[in-house]
């Protein structure tokens, strides 16, 4: 959300104290700044400072012109610095605002560590000068100066000391511009999110169709919720997520469909998982999570990849934790989604590893996938039995890795055969990209990458079935049927669910075991006909 700019005029206050000069002076000064002949005032300002040197007037002359030329950088940020500071040590009365001034012409050169030196001279004294909504936008430049020194801790400790001031009126909104991204840090702990989610639930402002806080709010209740569950917490995890959910849809809508889809996708999730999870599923289903640890590609990479070198990644802990968790919350919802179809889950730890990919170039970016059948030491007979007995497998590998300025999808999602050409074992078979984090934004890893891969495989299914396939359709809404109402990737898949694919046969084809050939197997022949 684009920040409101600071009132600079509301920033330095002529005081009694400055009308030293005479008159004339006085209403030259005033005509120019009228004018907004700020270089003719800057001018002015010069020969007053020459001849008074202690006249307060001309160094806030001084002040006051050169701040509004600091947008044309060049000499003008420096001028009201150095404006600033002779000022306040000429009346200490004019500090607080004298450098509140200067932290703004500071910002138009992107100064930010010299920025921040200057905050306690003006945090909170000045709030009373220059009233709550100046003082909102200056906790806000504050705290994304500190964002831009890479000191996310300071940022957050900024703008918690300005949010806590103002909380609950209406200038708590301008604290809050483009700070989504200090909510996105995985080092904050749980007491810290709590006591964030405290002050939050302060500042919703319900009333209002959006809001500035909003980012930061959501990524700090997706997070905390995640905490919450990864402990078995669910009903802490509800109660979090119910802050927002479902009440406060159209504001999160407001700011980001993909932030959006993840925060309702918990929801439904929690909100099943703690209301309604003694129900008795109408069908199982299993998902074994495969897990191979290492990519070792051998051989030459492909030519546009050869100068990058080594692309070899091992797994972390917590991105198999995090697809696990997600994984958690898309099984709940599907239950809840889909009337009663419950997947199990097993994890089964391999020492093996990715040997080789296929690549697929889609200008935009790059798909490096797996081949299953590279993957080494063979899976062995107790694995492939375990799968067989499953109706989808997770391959939990690495990826590759991510060169600077170079977008590589590793994830998917597909049918694979486990048995043999003349004895198929075909299973719903999801890649993981695990190399992106939850907390980073991306796609993957989060519950909609599960639905995302799924739902490959289930326009295969319902390849008779009325409704857009191929190439991604929810990123297309005017393909959507006209009976579709959402506009967001969730929206398109839980549309369909319910208007198409239930409604034609309950999701009875829904399931693996047992089929043999797969889904595209059946579309392939059927087409044939």
């Amino acid at each position: 959300m684009k920040q409101a700019l600071l009132s600079l005029t509301l920033l330095i206050l002529l005081t009694s104290s400055l009308l030293s000069v005479d008159q004339a002076v006085w209403k030259q000064a005033d005509s120019l700044l009228k004018k907004k002949d700020f270089k003719g005032a800057f001018k002015l300002s010069e020969t007053i400072t020459r001849d008074t040197p202690e006249d307060t007037f001309g160094w806030w002359l001084r002040l006051n012109s050169s701040s509004q030329l600091a947008n044309l950088k060049g000499q003008w940020p420096r001028e009201c610095v150095s404006a600033a500071g002779q000022l306040a040590k000429l009346d200490n009365k004019e500090e607080a605002t004298s450098f509140t001034t200067a932290i703004w012409c500071l910002n138009h050169e992107a100064n930010y560590a010299e920025m921040v030196t200057l905050i306690p001279k003006v945090i909170p004294v000045v709030r009373a000068k220059i009233g709550d909504d100046n003082y909102g936008l200056l906790i806000n430049t504050l705290t994304i100066a500190y964002l831009k020194l890479g000191d996310k801790k300071n940022a957050r400790s900024i703008l918690m000391k300005g949010l806590t001031e103002l909380s609950g009126t209406q200038a708590a909104l301008h604290t809050g511009y483009n700070t989504g991204e200090l909510f996105q840090d995985d080092t904050m702990s749980r007491e810290e999110r709590e006591e964030w989610h405290r002050l939050f639930s302060e500042n919703l402002f319900k009333d209002k169709t959006t809001s500035s806080l909003i980012p930061a709010i959501a990524w700090n209740t997706l997070i905390l919720t995640n905490m919450y569950v990864t402990k078995k917490k669910y009903q802490d995890g509800f109660d979090t997520i119910s802050m927002l959910y479902p009440e406060m849809d159209a504001q999160v809508l407001s700011h980001w469909n993909f932030l959006r889809d993840q925060l309702y996708i918990q929801y439904l999730g929690l909100k099943f998982k703690t209301k309604r999870l003694k129900e008795i599923p109408k069908r199982t289903l299993k998902m074994v999570f495969l897990v191979i640890p290492k990519t070792r590609l051998k051989g030459n990479l492909p030519g546009k990849f050869a100068k990058f070198g080594n692309l070899d990644m091992d797994l972390e802990e917590k991105d198999l934790a995090d697809l696990i968790l997600s994984f958690e919350y898309f099984r709940d919802s599907f239950e809840d989604l889909s009337g009663g179809i419950h997947w199990e889950m097993e994890v089964i730890r391999t020492n093996s590893e990715i040997q080789s990919t296929n690549l697929t170039d889609e200008k935009f970016r790059f798909v490096m996938q797996p081949s299953i059948d590279s993957i080494s030491p063979k899976l062995s007979d107790d694995v492939l039995s375990t799968i067989k007995e499953a109706d989808g497998v997770v391959v939990v590998w690495p990826g590759t890795k991510q060169p600077a300025g170079v977008l590589i999808t590793n994830g998917g999602g597909t049918e694979w055969n486990y048995g043999t050409e003349s004895s198929p074992e075909v299973r719903l078979t999801i890649i993981s990209d695990s190399n992106k984090r939850i907390a980073s934004g991306n796609h993957a890893n989060h519950p909609i990458f599960l639905y995302h891969e799924m739902f490959h495989v289930l326009e295969w299914a319902y390849h008779k079935t009325k409704f857009p396939k191929d190439n991604h359709p929810y990123t297309r809404r005017k393909e959507w049927p006209s009976d579709y109402n959402g506009n967001t990737e969730w929206d398109f898949y839980s549309e369909t669910f319910q208007k198409r694919m239930l409604k034609e046969d309950n999701l009875d084809r829904v399931y693996w075991l047992g089929r043999k050939e797969g889904f595209y197997g059946i579309l392939v022949k059927e087409q044939g006909k």
